[in-house]
């Protein structure tokens, strides 16, 4: 018995798994340490983005209600109105001083542009900025700024039409112009806002971690590191987040659209500096020792209750060197592992009972089968043999009724063996020689006996009246019924370990059918009796080698018949145990 492998593989399986649910929970408050720093960063993300995106709302606003300002000045009506070439000049300075005067309340309109349909325009400081054309007329205004009727759109870095001369960022609100009195179209007007606007409302929120960029991703104000992490579909899904990696630190990239406007504004967060809240760690410290607690808890149940007894259970179960099973006798738990205890102690009792039974049911077979042997040899046979030496005393005088009586004396004697079971071949053969020379009393010349017996297997133990009664089954079953002559021959030889012995006859021989009866172990139940002799011999040949395959029958019917046992010639007298191979024949009941 493999001592404590039930109690190593426990601890085995415990030991794998604490392993488990450690790397378990390591990598669950892994996951949640994760998640935790990027919920808390999304919030506070989102937070700066609401916040930034209302404060450039509102300073949008204020402009887009400049403009509307600008559009309603009576000089740049009159302006825009204008027909004769020769005024448009002086209106133009006037235009131009009216819209000046009205962008003197506030600060970060860069400049002014209107412009009338025939493409002469007025503006406010042009020379920050430069016409892509030398005219803007009609034809050329956006259809998208047209489609509007006055409402205002806003580009980033304008529409096309012109750029800063030192390429900063800049806002532009952008309105078609139409006469008050008609609802003509009059104009178009483009008022272009500095980028510095926007710079002021990101720098009032702490720290480099925002961004404000068009809806093309142009650059606009804060970090523009930031803008690398810019993709078009973040201005057309509410709020992204994406996570990434910024100066070798792992960071939330936060994106949202301001509502109704061209800009997209962005934060940066790094995830790895945010702290992870004093309640979260406590609640997973505290799953921690409560895990370790039950599994120490299970551990010393299963050893207690289970590893403990097993163990000691297995071992006042194991078999004593003489086979012996013994009843356990000390206490268990009154458990299953305690009813185990009760059954095998049932068992053990009711095997002892069985081993009683079997082996006084064996000794009665076993006497029953000797008294049906020793019957063999049928009171008739003595009888008859008793006439033919009447009848030889009377014909041929003392000296032959001698020598007949002497073999029967010594046929019974040997036969009789004082009471032994196991004797010699030699003497086995001596049995059958004196059987026989009885038998030629009676049948004469009929029966001719031949031996070949190998010098080492006469010292041999074979189980007694082995022989016999194969050579009487010869003579009844095989000469007589022929009506002629046979032959009768003894055959034993020495082949690996195994002990060969054969009789063979030449008489009526068997079928196949008769083959097989003879060598079915369910023969006895039958209550056939026929050639019971030669079945009760190969039967006690089996029960003596604890083999089943021990004989081989050939015959042919009308030529011969050839019975051979196979049997261990491990015990010889006198001479080197042989060890026996049995290689192909070991099929023990």
């Amino acid at each position: 018995m493999r001592r404590g492998s039930l109690t190593r593989r426990l601890r085995l399986i415990l030991v794998s798994v604490v392993v488990v649910m450690t790397i378990a929970f390591l990598v669950s408050t892994f996951l949640m340490v994760r998640k935790e720093e990027t919920d808390s960063a999304v919030r506070e993300a989102e937070l700066k983005l609401t916040g930034l995106s209302g404060s450039i709302s509102s300073s949008i606003e204020s402009y887009l209600e400049l403009s509307r300002l600008i559009m309603m000045d009576k000089d740049l009506a009159v302006f825009l109105r204008a027909g004769d070439d020769r005024e448009i000049p002086g209106l133009t300075n006037d235009a131009k001083y009216g819209i000046q005067a009205i962008l003197n309340v506030t600060s970060g309109v860069e400049s002014v542009y209107v412009f009338r349909r025939d493409g002469r325009y007025t503006c406010t400081k042009g020379s920050v900025f430069l016409l892509d054309g030398p005219l803007y007329s009609e034809e050329y205004w956006p259809e998208e700024v047209l489609a509007q009727r006055g409402r205002a759109i806003e580009y980033v870095n304008g529409s096309g039409t012109l750029r800063k001369i030192n390429g900063s960022p800049f806002i532009s609100i952008e309105r078609a112009v139409y006469d008050l009195n008609s609802q003509q179209l009059t104009g178009y007007l483009m008022m272009l806002i500095s980028g510095s606007v926007i710079d002021q409302t990101v720098s009032s929120y702490s720290g480099s971690d925002l961004c404000v960029v068009g809806l093309d991703g142009t650059y606009v104000s804060g970090n523009q590191d930031i803008v690398d992490y810019y993709e078009r579909s973040m201005a057309f899904h509410g709020v992204t987040h994406i996570t990434s990696e910024y100066q070798g630190k792992r960071v939330l990239i936060s994106a949202s659209r301001i509502e109704g406007e061209p800009l997209v504004v962005m934060s940066l967060i790094s995830l790895d500096n945010m702290s992870i809240p004093g309640r979260t760690v406590g609640i997973l410290v505290f799953l921690m020792a409560v895990m370790f607690i039950i599994l120490a808890v299970i551990g010393r149940f299963v050893s207690h209750n289970i590893t403990a007894p097993v163990y000691k259970l297995s071992k006042a179960m194991e078999v004593g060197e003489g086979g012996e099973l013994k009843p356990i006798d000390f206490h268990m738990p009154n458990n299953e592992i305690g009813n185990l205890k009760d059954s095998y102690n049932a068992m053990v009792s009711r095997i002892g009972e069985l081993i009683d039974e079997l082996l006084a049911k064996e000794q009665s077979i076993q006497r029953a089968e000797m008294r049906v042997l020793q019957e063999q040899i049928k009171p008739h046979f003595l009888y008859n043999s008793i006439g033919t030496i009447s009848a030889l005393a009377l014909e041929n005088g003392s000296e032959e009724v001698s020598s007949a009586l002497e073999t029967m004396g010594r046929f019974y004697r040997n036969f009789l063996s004082k009471g032994d079971r196991e004797i010699s071949l030699e003497k086995e053969v001596t049995i059958v020689k004196d059987y026989l020379a009885l038998q030629k009393l009676r049948y004469g010349d009929i029966i001719q006996d031949e031996y070949d017996i190998e010098d080492e297997a006469k010292s041999c133990i074979v189980p007694k009246l082995t022989l016999q009664p194969l050579v009487e089954n010869c003579i009844y079953h095989g000469i007589r019924p022929k009506g002629e002559p046979g032959v009768i021959k003894v055959t034993c030889k020495l082949k690996d370990g195994m002990m060969h012995l054969s009789v063979y006859d030449t008489g009526v021989g068997m079928s196949s059918e008769m083959i097989e009866k003879l060598m079915n172990r369910d023969r006895r139940a039958s209550g056939d009796e026929a050639s019971f002799g030669l079945w009760g011999t190969i039967e006690r040949v089996r029960y003596y080698s604890h083999m089943d395959d021990v004989v081989r029958i050939t015959s042919e019917e009308g030529e011969f018949t050839c019975i051979e046992l196979i049997l261990p010639a491990s015990k010889c007298i006198g001479s080197p145990e042989v060890k026996p191979n049995v290689q192909g024949h070991d099929n023990r009941r």
